[in-house]
């Protein structure tokens, strides 16, 4: 897409906000001329929980002019506002972004200072360190060693290995909850019109998040902390690394293991999973809200997840969360700010539970909300003792997509793993250099 293109979408954008009433911003004709401009995405948690804390800000804040720009392609409609130094004030921390990009040229603020004495907007006694999960933060460590606290956590995510409970139900079908488990369930049940698994190939890291990286994280912390942070490029070509790349391999070749899904988008592999193409998908919390959105899901049709069963002797969750920052220079940093307290209030930690259906990174009490069954499940498996929790904060550039790509090689049948661990080496070895 050329500059130009860009420039006239985001101007598009500019002029199709909720909030503004021209573009460009300007009074507010409830009365505030503070331009305020939020970049969110909607994809996976729709708009609504941002519309309700939007206007719950607005209330309190008629100073402000709050300048929304929502959708699910926000973050390509606005990437030269940052590029050309005029980014929004808030922007939430999802869809594809060039997070990488925007920490090298120190673009985001560091809330590392500012959260020794912030408190929870309405209730001026609660610290915002005490009321969130400040485990799931992302830090990031910047070339000259300074570690900034970036993303303050939202909405706690998962991936993991999804299915309908209804047929695995009237089929008789147990949950492969190993390896061996899980090559077995393929061979007996597996057909041409239920494969054992689809994932969308054009985001196939939904299928290196909820299956591999947890078997990667089965072989320890240290590990698993080389491999997520590209801290080594060797790891890549160690053999406990190609041990659980062969033993995904080797799944993925047994007959009717996957559907055909290469070309495929997110939303397209979950309404074939949701037609029953497959038996599992590896997906988010958020799936059950995005596909209700869209009226997809059929009658009858109970959505459970699990962890991965590509693990030999343990089962591992890998947890995340959606995260926001605020632009380092960003016109109203306080009004950000300012926003960020207000985002951990107790109505509306609960309202982003309700619109999000995903856990929350705030600890409010969800008891009395309207949180779905599925939620309340998927908090269940999170919580459950008898999986090892581990923290998705990794920070590995582009080995991120060198692996994605080389998972799609490897099920394609166009690449041997050998193949794509050196691949995943070199770019490793790439960005250590420094170039």
């Amino acid at each position: 897409m050329s500059k130009l293109k860009k420039l006239l979408i985001g101007a598009l954008a500019l002029c199709m906000t909720v909030s503004a009433t021209a573009c460009g911003g300007g009074n507010n004709p409830k009365g505030g001329t503070n331009d305020f401009v939020l970049q969110i995405y909607t994809g996976g948690y729709g708009a609504e929980m941002w519309n309700y804390v939007s206007r719950e800000f607005e209330k309190d804040h008629p100073e402000y002019n709050v300048i929304p720009h929502l959708s699910n392609t926000v973050n390509d409609q606005m990437q030269d506002e940052w590029r050309d130094g005029n980014p929004p004030d808030f922007v939430y921390l999802d869809g594809d972004l060039e997070r990488e990009s925007w920490l090298e040229e120190d673009m985001l603020y560091d809330f590392t200072d500012w959260l020794k004495t912030a408190t929870v907007a309405g209730e001026e006694n609660v610290k915002i360190t005490d009321r969130v999960m400040m485990d799931y933060a992302f830090k990031y460590t910047k070339s000259n060693g300074k570690t900034i606290t970036y993303g303050m956590p939202l909405v706690l995510g998962s991936y993991g290995m999804w299915y309908d409970e209804t047929l695995f139900t009237q089929k008789g079908w147990s949950i492969p909850t190993n390896y061996n488990e899980l090559s077995t369930w393929i061979d007996n049940n597996a057909t041409a019109s239920t494969a054992a698994l689809i994932y969308p190939g054009e985001h196939s890291g939904y299928l290196v998040q909820g299956m591999i990286l947890p078997a990667l994280a089965e072989v320890g912390d240290e590990f698993y902390d080389r491999v997520e942070n590209a801290k080594d490029a060797e790891v890549y070509t160690s053999n406990e690394f190609k041990a659980v790349m062969n033993r995904f391999a080797a799944i993925v070749k047994k007959s009717n293991a996957v559907a055909s899904c290469l070309s495929l988008d997110h939303i397209e592999s979950q309404q074939q999973w949701l037609n029953h193409t497959a038996a599992f998908i590896p997906n988010g919390l958020w799936l059950r809200k995005e596909m209700a959105d869209l009226n997809a899901i059929p009658a009858g049709f109970n959505m459970r997840y699990s962890p991965s069963a590509l693990n030999v002797n343990q089962q591992i969750i890998i947890a995340s969360s959606q995260t926001c920052a605020v632009a380092k220079d960003g016109k109203n940093r306080a009004a950000a700010l300012e926003f960020v307290r207000y985002l951990y209030r107790t109505d509306v930690a609960q309202k982003f539970a309700e619109c999000s259906e995903s856990p929350s990174a705030t600890n409010v009490e969800l008891d009395g909300t309207k949180v779905s069954d599925v939620l309340k499940y998927a908090q269940a498996v999170m919580s459950n003792p008898a999986y090892k929790h581990v923290l998705h904060v990794g920070s590995w550039g582009g080995v991120d997509s060198v692996f994605n790509q080389g998972v799609n090689s490897i099920v394609g049948g166009t690449k041997t793993v050998d193949q794509v661990c050196s691949e995943l080496a070199a770019q490793a070895r790439k960005q250590l250099s420094g170039n």
